[in-house]
């Protein structure tokens, strides 16, 4: 899993809002998308939103795999 912190934060709030009650989605989609903004001004060639996603989308796959892991339940 990537250990930069943008690229974490992207990763949890693309999490955030797939996992996230109606109400929720335009709120956590600003911040997808203000994350995803930041990321796109540090490079210098300038990927689109969905060419970015898209590049980050097997190293989120494998957060989201951490990630449901540590929700559930442990065995005692």
């Amino acid at each position: 899993m990537s250990r930069n912190p943008l690229i974490e934060a992207i990763h949890e709030a693309r999490y955030d809002l797939e996992t996230c009650a109606p109400h929720q989605k335009p709120e956590q989609r600003r911040r997808l998308d203000e994350l995803i903004a930041q990321a796109v001004a540090r490079l210098g060639s300038k990927p689109s939103r969905d060419e970015l996603l898209n590049l980050l989308y097997d190293d989120y796959k494998e957060f989201r795999r951490m990630k449901r892991r540590q929700e559930w339940p442990r065995l005692t």
